[in-house]
């Protein structure tokens, strides 16, 4: 087998934010070393089952690296289960999501937006679980926990969409400006200080960014740091 690793930077942040966020919440304990070990193999086995499915003439050896990566995750979630049985819910309710990025790998339409809205989904709930895991609560919290995250990718999903594959869309710059100006404003008006700074930088770079030929690497600098900003900014709000 080849022991690959996926490219994309947007999904590591997307792996990662809402899992750290969580954890950082809701209480690190032991379980989430492992949890942390399966939620990176089920991800990267998840990435290149999709690059399996869509492929014409099917690769022996990609599939043997999905078997391993999926292999890994399953052995390193046992103990996890047997510590806390109910994260079993979170995994279940990502399947329909999973399905649904199944489907668009199939028709090879894996740009399409719904696509992305789809992961980001499966991502935030399983920043759900790690918060679960620490904190054994079934609160407003969590559902912050949730929807913060996933508010924030949602408009990097536009932003992204406006420099790479929607440069001269019209739609696009107009829903990520308009999404990014609507967020900022509504936090604001609802008293979250915090939070309206948190997402302020996205705005800044939505705007600033558009019609400039910027390399994808530097792009996804961009957003790592974003991410690490709004990481921080979201753990202080949930903390306080």
């Amino acid at each position: 087998m080849k022991w690959m690793i996926p490219t994309q930077h947007g999904a590591w942040s997307m792996l990662i934010l809402p899992f750290v966020l969580g954890g950082m919440v809701g209480g690190w304990t032991w379980t989430h070393v492992p949890f942390a070990i399966a939620w990176l193999f089920v991800y990267m086995g998840t990435f290149f089952l999709f690059q399996y499915i869509k492929q014409r003439k099917k690769s022996r050896d990609l599939l043997r690296t999905v078997m391993i990566y999926l292999i890994i995750a399953i052995v390193a979630i046992v103990p996890v289960f047997l510590v806390e049985w109910r994260l079993i819910w979170f995994a279940a309710a990502m399947i329909p999501f999973g399905l649904v990025n199944a489907y668009f790998a199939k028709v090879k339409d894996e740009r399409n937006v719904w696509n992305d809205v789809s992961a980001v989904t499966s991502f935030c709930i399983g920043g759900m679980a790690s918060y679960y895991l620490g904190a054994r609560l079934l609160d407003a919290t969590i559902v912050w926990i949730f929807a913060l995250p996933f508010l924030y990718f949602m408009g990097s999903i536009f932003f992204v969409k406006t420099m790479i594959r929607e440069k001269k869309s019209i739609v696009y710059r107009n829903l990520s400006w308009g999404y990014h100006i609507l967020l900022f404003i509504v936090f604001i008006v609802l008293g979250y200080p915090l939070l309206a700074l948190a997402y302020a930088p996205s705005l800044i770079r939505a705007v600033w960014f558009y019609g400039k030929t910027i390399p994808i690497m530097k792009i996804g600098i961009v957003e790592i740091a974003n991410s690490i900003f709004v990481l921080t900014c979201l753990t202080t709000y949930l903390l306080i």
